[in-house]
């Protein structure tokens, strides 16, 4: 089978071949789709395809799809809300008229069980999608979970809530133990930050990521938004006084703008793929943040991780595929030691993990057969 791949990140190989140790933060944002913990799930879908997988892309010829092309899989992330206009996908499937399948697509509210008011243009997408079903009894949604499934529901869809595809990128059964196992025998605690970001209502939580970083050897994994980049950069002029302002309150403790960019050009570190971002991560004996991708990674490696849910978002993602997760009302009351400490897994967890995990492999192969898709190899051997 020709299956058409369609993802969020613009140029990624050349990026990285190329132009990654020279690019500035706008080529970052640009080569990983605005944020680089979307190289994740990228990585996770094309783990779990066999066939003939090509990257195509939403501006292609519609000729040239129907021509070459058999089934389109779309690479989804928190695309239904009212920040997402979807009206552009909407137009390019008409016009592409061939089956297509979404993968990994999720609501975004302030919390699970806001239904979110979608765009025109959404509601029209969810319409055209939903028409291009390869099986007509199946749905071709799988989001990242309940509450995702629940947004489609309530606009008249069926969905599958399996989880991201992020969690199938090791080919191990027994990733928990794993994790579990690397936990226990590492003597210095080394722990890995997610970062956030310093214009969310919940950046006091980034006072304690400084503080790990400073106090457990760690790093500071950027993901988004781009001044992060900027700042990594050492390259401050351009901000607004708004921006300054708002960075100076989140990294009080560090100091002004100019210690703040300091701090982070000298602990940050970021990635534009998953391997390199998965061989790093060894080196910590455990992850904490409230990015959901960049605690998933660490985990696919055998490098356990907490989730601080922040939103709807990451603690749908983090419940869904088992991960451990902390509220952020409940860290903002702890020390960066208490946390740390918290974050740690026990060995409930890593079986709650891997109990969760093959259930969602196991649904994702149902999935993926009633599309009509084949399962690669990888993806074959986690559920045999």
């Amino acid at each position: 089978m020709r299956i058409g791949l369609i993802t969020n990140l613009v140029h990624d190989k050349p990026f990285i071949e190329n132009w990654l140790a020279f690019g500035n933060s706008s080529d970052w944002m640009r080569a990983t789709g605005g944020n680089t913990g979307n190289v994740a799930f990228v990585e996770g879908v094309k783990k779990i395809l066999g066939g003939n997988v090509q990257k195509v892309h939403w501006g292609d010829n519609p000729s040239s799809i129907h021509e070459n092309i058999d089934h389109i899989v779309v690479c989804c992330a928190n695309q239904l809300g009212a920040h997402a206009n979807l009206s552009g996908w909407a137009d390019r499937l008409a016009k592409f008229d061939v089956p297509a399948t979404f993968i990994g697509i999720g609501a975004q509210a302030d919390q699970l069980g806001d239904i979110p008011e979608l765009p025109e243009g959404t509601i029209e997408f969810l319409r055209v999608a939903a028409s291009l079903r390869a099986n007509p009894n199946k749905s071709n949604f799988l989001t990242r979970g309940e509450f995702s499934s629940s947004v489609i529901e309530h606009y008249g869809y069926e969905s599958n809530p399996f989880g991201c595809p992020s969690q199938f990128i090791s080919p191990l059964k027994t990733l928990g133990q794993l994790c579990l196992s690397h936990q226990n025998q590492r003597k210095h605690v080394k722990v890995l930050t997610a970062a956030g970001n310093p214009f969310h209502p919940s950046r006091v939580i980034e006072k304690l990521l400084v503080e790990i970083v400073e106090n457990f050897n760690g790093d500071y994994i950027l993901q988004h938004p781009k001044v992060l980049f900027d700042l990594a950069e050492e390259n401050f002029a351009d901000l607004s006084p708004a921006q300054i302002n708002a960075i100076e309150t989140t990294y009080s403790e560090i100091g002004k703008i100019e210690s703040i960019a300091d701090w982070v050009a000298a602990n940050s570190v970021y990635f534009a793929d998953a391997q390199n971002w998965m061989q790093y991560s060894k080196k910590f004996s455990q992850v904490i943040g409230p990015r959901y991708h960049g605690v998933a990674l660490p985990i696919q490696v055998g490098v356990p991780g907490k989730v601080i849910s922040i939103d709807s978002r990451t603690e749908e993602l983090a419940s869904t595929t088992g991960i451990p997760f902390i509220t952020y009302n409940d860290v903002v009351k702890m020390s960066s030691k208490k946390l740390v400490q918290e974050s740690r897994w026990s060995k409930s967890d890593a079986d709650h993990y891997d109990t969760t995990r093959i259930k969602n492999a196991l649904s994702y192969s149902q999935f993926l057969d009633e599309q009509g898709l084949p399962a690669s190899e990888h993806f074959i051997n986690i559920i045999q």
